[in-house]
């Protein structure tokens, strides 16, 4: 049995961006085509700084996922391109070491303590070599979740396990001389109405739509299974966020699950709980259940910090409005530390080192990303940080409120420098 799903026309990622992406067929393996030769050629003179930073991503196969994706519209693809390099650059990915499944589960575990509880794993590769996801989403405790850990924390596990499968996704590429990607498998197994929290629902499908924009034209197959009788509800709600080539990837699988999940992953990979052969102490093999967050974990806004120590802003609709902090000279192991909180809803929140002559605008292309733009909500969790500022200059935090139309937002922050 296939359930028949509605196929959305979506917006394809954040903000008031109107291009979906494309349904073009998948690479053939290894050709590019002459026409495409020449869009590759263009897309490298437009993104040569960024490819300075992530040099990784200068291979025809990275490259053609976006031209694929975003329907090799070259005025589309390099903006989107150019904040995914900078932000994996920002975030320091570029430099680790993400070349097996297990070293992408520890880069994510070292996230947050809380998110070890978010149930699936990365466990293994199918018999075309695309690497295999297994989400068990019946088990996410969302409800716990959202008040035990910051909403940028959730971007920064997802965007390190997604360019952990790229590391291993362009090693085999280089090997094999051929495109690969990943397989998806989510199961539904215990999901009820009560366990879908509005809240968490919102933070994950603001997510979702910005690692699309990242990583396009990666998923190869997805395949849902287990699935509740309110299936079409849970599409719902969703499917906005998914790509339109993505919807059309989506198989929801009947009775018969374990057998196509046998002849499309492999039963070597799949543990027993899923129709598979391979051997392990449990049925569940080394998959994350998730469970239950421990109420210890959640934070206490007891440790807020006190309101003498805040400074007030207001962010009218439509408008960004961002704190600078100018630092003078060169100083080794100099940071600086943040705090905020919004009185309600979300914001777009970014850290930029301006570019010469860009210290009085808020954004500008020429500026040096030192922290990636994130849609963050502090209902639950304030966010805080810090990040390396040895080079001097200004220093811009960036709250961006372009994407509300009637509501201005107030941020309360605290900024500080702090040298070594």
């Amino acid at each position: 049995m296939k359930l028949k799903l509605s196929k959305n026309r979506l917006s394809s990622g954040s903000g008031d961006d109107k291009t979906t992406m494309a349904s073009t067929p998948t690479l053939a393996p290894g050709e590019i085509s002459e026409s495409d030769r020449k869009l590759l050629d263009e897309l490298r003179k437009r993104i040569h700084n960024e490819l300075e930073l992530v040099k990784a991503y200068d291979d025809d196969f990275s490259l053609m996922r976006w031209l694929i994706g975003w329907d090799r519209k070259i005025e589309v693809v390099v903006p989107k391109i150019k904040f995914s390099l900078r932000a994996i650059h920002a975030l320091g990915l570029d430099k680790e070491d993400l070349s097996t499944l297990e070293k992408v589960t520890q880069k994510c575990d070292e996230c947050s303590v809380p998110l070890r509880y978010l149930p699936g794993s990365l466990i293994g590769f199918d018999h075309e070599n695309n690497v295999v996801s297994l989400q068990m989403i019946g088990h996410l405790d969302a409800a716990g979740l959202m008040p035990a850990t910051r909403n940028s924390d959730l971007y920064r596990m997802r965007i390190a396990e997604s360019e952990g499968v790229m590391q291993i996704i362009r090693k085999m590429e280089k090997e094999h001389g051929k495109p690969f990607g990943t397989s998806v498998i989510f199961d539904l197994d215990g999901l009820s109405m009560g366990q879908i929290d509005m809240a968490a629902l919102k933070v994950v499908t603001t997510m979702l739509s910005q690692l699309q924009e990242m990583f396009p034209d990666v998923i190869r197959k997805i395949f849902v299974v287990n699935t509740p009788t309110f299936i079409q509800v849970l599409w719902g709600m969703i499917s906005p966020c998914l790509a339109k080539q993505t919807q059309q990837k989506v198989k929801i699988l009947g009775n018969d699950w374990k057998q196509h999940l046998k002849e499309n992953i492999g039963e070597e990979v799949l543990f027993e709980r899923w129709g598979g052969t391979r051997q392990a102490e449990t049925e569940y093999g080394n998959v994350r259940m998730g469970g239950k967050i421990p109420a210890e974990l959640r934070y206490d806004p007891a440790n807020d910090l006190p309101a003498e120590k805040l400074t007030k802003l207001v962010v009218s609709s439509r408008s960004t409005s961002f704190v600078p902090i100018t630092l003078e000279g060169n100083v080794p192991g100099r940071k600086l530390y943040w705090w905020w909180r919004l009185e309600n809803n979300d914001i777009h929140f970014s850290i930029h080192r301006a570019a010469e002559g860009q210290e009085k605008v808020a954004e500008h292309d020429d500026d040096y990303m030192v922290h990636p733009k994130f849609k963050l909500q502090t209902d639950f969790v304030p966010e805080d940080g810090e990040v390396s500022a040895e080079e001097p200059g200004v220093y811009k935090f960036i709250f961006d409120n372009t994407h509300s139309t009637f509501r201005s937002k107030t941020v309360k922050y605290f900024i500080e420098v702090r040298n070594p």
